[in-house]
């Protein structure tokens, strides 16, 4: 995500696939991209989203001996990925050491990316919702429990915040309707994807190991082949 330098990576990626001919690996890059986004929303839900746990009510923050370090190397991810022609200068003198085409890049990035822009925009958003945040009621630091939010009063049996159920009240209307079509289409779908898994395994299980490692070596020939004509 922006201002931070994998999002100038994979930008960087998908264009130069784009560029070559390469759908069909751009859509895997994609795809990559998207578990990769998965993965660290489950680490950011495991770890500040929802009820704080019992078993973690005692831990304490990290020691400065620790925080330092990351701290440092978050800096840079967040400098190169707003300023990545910091980088990119290098990447274009290897290049050229190399006998390789230039890429030509600026300050704020390459390929039509400029995250000077970007990171100006984000900025410019955040220190609005500042403003709005300060402009507001005086805040004042409460127990997770004593709180009232959106018409729920949160408890230690209520483990997410108050968008847990956030659709119970279009639910109540819907709820038939849902049971009766959602509900059976769900299960016909997961039904199929049962018999089409069960299929695959049992075909899978009853070929030689050797004959699909030789079926994906002449496919990847065939597709080197046919991607150099």
């Amino acid at each position: 995500l922006p201002p931070m330098n994998g999002f100038v990576s994979k930008w960087l990626v998908y264009i130069s696939l784009l560029r070559q001919g390469e759908p069909l690996l751009f859509i895997a890059a994609v795809i990559g991209t998207l578990g990769t986004v998965l993965s660290v929303f489950k680490l950011l839900h495991n770890t500040f989203l929802g009820q704080l746990r019992v078993e973690h009510m005692e831990v304490s923050e990290a020691p400065w001996s620790m925080l330092i370090p990351m701290l440092l190397m978050a800096s840079v991810v967040v400098v190169t990925g707003t300023a990545p022609g910091l980088v990119l200068d290098w990447v274009a003198s290897a290049q050229a050491a190399l006998g390789l085409p230039v890429l030509e890049h600026s300050l704020g990035g390459a390929a039509g990316l400029d995250m000077l822009w970007i990171s100006g925009v984000l900025l410019y958003g955040f220190a609005i919702g500042t403003l709005l945040f300060l402009a507001g009621g005086r805040s004042r630091r409460v127990h997770q429990f004593d709180n009232y939010a959106g018409g729920h009063f949160l408890s230690a049996e209520n483990r997410y915040q108050y968008s847990d159920q956030f659709y119970a009240g279009l639910m109540h209307h819907i709820g038939g309707w849902y049971r009766a079509s959602f509900t059976w289409a769900e299960s016909v779908v997961i039904a199929s994807v049962d018999a089409l898994g069960t299929a695959a395994t049992g075909f899978f299980r009853r070929i030689q190991a050797v004959f699909l490692l030789l079926l994906a070596t002449l496919g990847a020939l065939a597709w080197l082949i046919w991607g150099a004509a």
